[in-house]
């Protein structure tokens, strides 16, 4: 019987060995398979055309995935800087004779558009074609798509356009009847973060600041979209009142919002027109990502401008390639040590999170000034904590259409007592001292205790106004009028003197190289981003890949279910917008 069992168990652990052995080999091959894979550069051919199809959501970078010829093209995400960079080498590449537009499913806010289509209009001086094709056209992709030499949509196709609105989710009646209540700290008139937890609709200073940003960015789109069609912002207005253009193809025609209505097929035979080629001939299309990695000849300039992308909330954390944390304080200290790094650009996408680490990173941008200078470049958004640490850079770029200011703080304890009663838990407890559980979730702040609480979050406040102050050298008195956590404008920010100038990450880079003196340069970006190989090699379950499966999945329900997961993961004082905004 002994023996018996050491054959089984023998057996078993045979078994178990030659499974993970198995399960390495497995990993090696497919590694294999990737590296070679994404080893394939591709072939700019003449007469090539630069194909910008623009489905899915548009990101500032996206990590390379060495599997994706495995399985096809993957279109969940869009990595803006590819788009950027295809767009101006096509410019002046012989080889590219001109731009296609193919956007049906595209997810951006409104300045990430804007930064495309101000590249577009710089590319059409080269004096080659950009052309649009579109089966649906909301207005984010029209705006995008306007700026084309000819706009053709599917005869079954949408186009739509009816003016912005912003919704604002609020859950003070769920926590009523949940007995949960929200207790807030705060300093700012406009900070309007903590309101969905404590009102059931938005108030009056909020719906102050959000209806100013609202008017300036579709007045913004209005402009653009009248200059590049010819129609006046007056009679833009007048069809989006009456919805005289939704899904009305032959109006959309007639008023000289798109030039042609026409199958895909029929849109391919119109472009090899304009190629000068048979009928028979397939075009040779080239998509941003491929474009990349073409064959081209490396720089071998030593001088080089670091462009540093902070993307995410800003978290008290390691921080990864979709939040900010100790990996970007620490990034930057790094840099400041490379010689060959003349200057940072830093690259700012975020609403603000973490006030703490938010300081922590702006300390390592005062101590870099010291040894090179840095930019900001502001995409999307750079509020609040994201603001934080773009105050103190030598120089800040904005879009006419970011999100920046929200210069203001908030502390929010739940209080769950009366939801713990209801469900027949009671929670009790033995303390050293008289506010131990000040910070607990199961009782409500006495008035020393929020007295304590107010005064933390007034000192950082302070300490926030403090840090504009220098870094834009302006008072804080001043700093206060235009801050009480209000959101601006990167037009009106650059009224207030919050922002420098108006342009995107090119007009950044080019400060930077002008501050550093040099002019020979080549651009690196960090952090490194892993690719897909190296996350899945760290973690089986990692969150970056989650949380693209999660707003892939959820789509336009993705903003509220972030947002409930972020106030979750908030801790310590906070400095953050309360939404996020896209345009459809």
């Amino acid at each position: 019987m002994k023996n018996f069992f050491k054959m089984v168990f023998a057996t078993m652990l045979g078994f178990i060995l030659l499974q993970v052995l198995a399960f390495i080999i497995m990993l090696f091959v497919i590694a294999g398979m990737a590296a070679s894979l994404g080893n394939k550069s591709a072939v700019v051919k003449d007469n090539s055309v630069l194909c910008l199809e623009l489905n899915g959501t548009l990101c500032e970078r996206v990590a390379e995935d060495p599997f994706e010829g495995l399985y096809g093209a993957n279109t969940s995400n869009i990595a803006l800087n590819d788009v950027l960079n295809s767009i101006k080498n096509a410019k002046n590449d012989d080889k590219i004779k001109g731009i296609s537009i193919e956007v049906n499913n595209l997810n951006a806010s409104l300045a990430s558009v804007e930064e495309i289509r101000n590249a577009l209009s710089d590319f059409k001086k080269s004096g080659k074609f950009i052309y649009a094709y579109g089966e649906n056209y909301t207005q984010g992709q029209y705006y995008l798509a306007s700026v084309a030499d000819k706009v053709f949509v599917h005869p079954e196709g949408m186009f739509d356009m009816h003016g912005l609105s912003m919704q604002v989710m609020f859950f003070k009646q769920l926590l009523n009847k949940l007995d949960i209540d929200m207790q807030i700290v705060k300093v700012g008139t406009y900070k309007s973060a903590v309101e969905p937890f404590v009102l059931d609709h938005i108030s009056d200073a909020n719906k102050e600041q959000i209806s100013a940003l609202l008017f300036l960015e579709w007045n913004h789109m209005l402009n653009q979209i009248s200059a590049s069609r010819g129609i006046s912002a007056e009679q833009i207005n007048a069809d989006c009142d009456a919805l005289s253009l939704f899904s009305n193809l032959n109006s959309a025609k007639e008023k000289g919002y798109i030039d042609a209505v026409m199958y895909q097929d029929e849109y391919t035979s119109y472009l090899k027109k304009q190629l000068g080629m048979d009928a028979k001939e397939d075009i040779a299309y080239i998509t941003p990502k491929q474009y990349a990695s073409a064959s081209v000849t490396p720089s071998n300039a030593k001088n080089i401008i670091g462009v540093v992308y902070a993307t995410g909330n800003i978290i008290d954390g390691e921080g990864d390639n979709g939040t900010i944390g100790r990996n970007i304080a620490d990034q930057i200290e790094d840099l400041a040590e490379e010689d060959n790094v003349k200057a940072i650009v830093l690259r700012i996408n975020s609403g603000g999170g973490s006030a703490l680490m938010s300081e922590n990173i702006w300390r390592e941008i005062v101590r870099l000034k010291k040894h090179k200078p840095i930019v900001v470049s502001m995409s999307d958004v750079a509020a609040s904590g994201g603001y934080y640490i773009a105050c103190a850079a030598d120089y800040i770029v904005a879009q006419p259409t970011t999100i920046t200011g929200s210069i203001g703080v908030f502390g929010m304890i739940p209080n769950v007592q009366g939801l713990m009663q209801k469900i027949g838990v009671t929670i009790d407890e033995v303390s050293t001292n008289k506010h131990a559980s000040i910070l607990g979730i199961n009782r409500a702040m006495d008035g020393e205790e929020r007295a304590v609480m107010q005064q933390y979050v007034n000192k950082t406040y302070n300490t926030f106004l403090t840090r504009v102050a220098d870094g834009r050298n302006i008072t804080t008195d001043y700093v206060d009028s235009v801050g009480q956590g209000r959101i601006w404008s990167g037009t009106d920010a650059l009224k207030l003197h919050l922002v420098d100038t108006l342009g995107g990450i090119d007009v950044a880079i080019a400060k930077a190289a002008q501050l550093a003196k040099v002019k020979n340069y080549r651009i690196e970006s960090y952090p490194h981003m892993k690719n897909v190989w190296e996350e899945f090699a760290e973690s089986m379950m990692n969150k970056t890949m989650l949380l693209s499966k999660q707003r892939a999945e959820l789509g336009d329900m993705y903003i509220y279910f972030n947002y409930l997961q972020n106030s979750v993961q908030m801790s310590g004082v906070q400095a953050i917008i309360p939404f996020e905004f896209s345009i459809e």
